[in-house]
């Protein structure tokens, strides 16, 4: 194992390069976008424009891989981002902003499906859960650690965007210079939604929800944080916290999730998490910073789980073997809640106040947990000890079906 995690430190370490840049990129754009004056429902569509480039990239990454390998699509594709980025200092204005973001989804959808790919070659069924998790440590420490180039210049600089520039330029060195061959690329049938569906109506539903308000949680935080005189280095440590919540809850929701019906534990969470909705807007209104963090980290975490735990719902009710194809269907409906998620909140944001962002995800979460209870009504629940094991998913960038160990 050891050996190979030391064969795979140049790719983590791209990895890592790369999600510092979509850190700082992620924060900037709304942020510049506000101080310049741009409306709440322009900047939710321009950050929803995203996932339209996720969306593209899930589905042309393969046909690229084939045509020009893992090494050599994973540079085109994140240099391709570095110039949509730094056009950006010559073109301030909504369009470029927009067209960079759908660029944006689209590179980062390819290069991680080479970097995914080129993981799960590399790794055994008995070594993929430990590369998995060291992988979205890697992602998640890169997205916390690119807020902090916040604090380097102000953001109406077009510094900003020159060092994203770099960082992304950065994150080709230590992958284009390592010997390590990329895997085979085999086709996967993607199954129908209407298939998943019938299999498992609140899997695709909660994955579609978890697209919805993971999206708008995300990527409209930094507006709502700037509308509570939350700037600067305070910032980026309020948006640290949510990451970092992504990250830790993972942990505890997994093994309660895999300890218990999962459908009680995802109900459960739901209510916490909208109780921490309105719990993060009185601290806000109160100047409780502490609390805040804490608050803004509990649903931050809950919401990031929702993505995984949609998927081990959907297994649930799968044969092995239908896995894989099933994955695809599951991020398309996932990619689909994320151009939903921030336009619309954004507009409820412009309509009635930055509040909203937080009483639009506690609305859509208590219409998920009405629809679990319905499910749960129509459907008994699976046995815990024949339901499949959670896995940690990095729903803010692609899906993981190649180091999946269920798949």
């Amino acid at each position: 194992m050891r050996q190979l995690i030391f064969s795979l430190i140049p790719l983590f370490l791209s990895c890592f390069i790369l999600l510092l840049g979509n850190g700082l990129i992620n924060v900037l754009i709304p942020v510049r976008m506000g101080l310049e004056g741009t409306s709440s429902d322009t900047i939710g569509l321009v950050l929803s424009l995203y996932f339209v480039g996720l969306l593209v990239g899930a589905i042309y990454s393969i046909r690229l891989v084939k045509q020009a390998g893992h090494v050599r699509m994973f540079a085109g594709c994140v240099a391709l981002a570095a110039i949509s980025i730094l056009a950006c200092t010559f073109l301030n204005d909504t369009v470029a902003y927009g067209m960079m973001r759908i660029v944006l989804g689209f590179c980062n959808a390819c290069a991680f499906s080479a970097m995914e790919g080129w993981l799960s070659g590399s790794s055994t069924k008995q070594t993929r859960g430990k590369v998995l998790a060291i992988y979205n440590a890697v992602v998640l420490s890169g997205l916390f650690g690119g807020q902090f180039f916040m604090n380097v210049t102000p953001p109406l600089d077009n510094t900003l965007f020159v060092i994203a520039g770099m960082l992304f330029c950065g994150a080709l060195i230590p992958i284009v210079l390592s010997r390590h061959p990329g895997p085979v690329v085999d086709n996967v049938q993607i199954m129908s939604i209407k298939t998943i569906f019938n299999r498992s109506p609140l899997g695709i539903i909660c994955c579609l929800v978890s697209g919805i308000i993971y999206s708008a949680l995300f990527n409209l935080l930094p507006v709502f944080a700037k509308a509570h005189a939350i700037t600067d280095f305070s910032l980026s440590m309020y948006m640290g916290a949510a990451i970092f919540g992504a990250f830790i809850l993972q942990f505890p929701v997994g093994y309660l999730s895999d300890k218990f019906d999962r459908r009680t534990v995802l109900l459960i969470l739901l209510v916490v998490s909208g109780v921490a909705d309105f719990l993060v807007i009185f601290f806000a209104a109160s100047q409780s910073t502490i609390l805040l963090y804490v608050a803004t980290g509990l649903t931050a975490g809950i919401i990031a789980c929702t993505y995984p735990m949609s998927i081990s719902e959907t297994f649930d009710k799968l044969k092995q073997q239908e896995m894989v194809s099933a994955m695809g269907c599951l991020m398309l409906a996932f990619a689909i809640g994320g151009i939903i998620g921030p336009y619309t909140a954004s507009l409820l944001m412009a309509w009635f106040g930055h509040n909203m962002l937080f009483y639009f995800i506690a609305l859509i979460q208590g219409a998920l947990g009405i629809f679990v209870m319905i499910r749960m009504s129509i459907r008994q629940a699976l046995p815990v000890d024949e339901q499949e094991q959670f896995v940690m998913q990095g729903s803010a960038i692609s899906s993981v079906s190649d180091l999946d160990p269920r798949t």
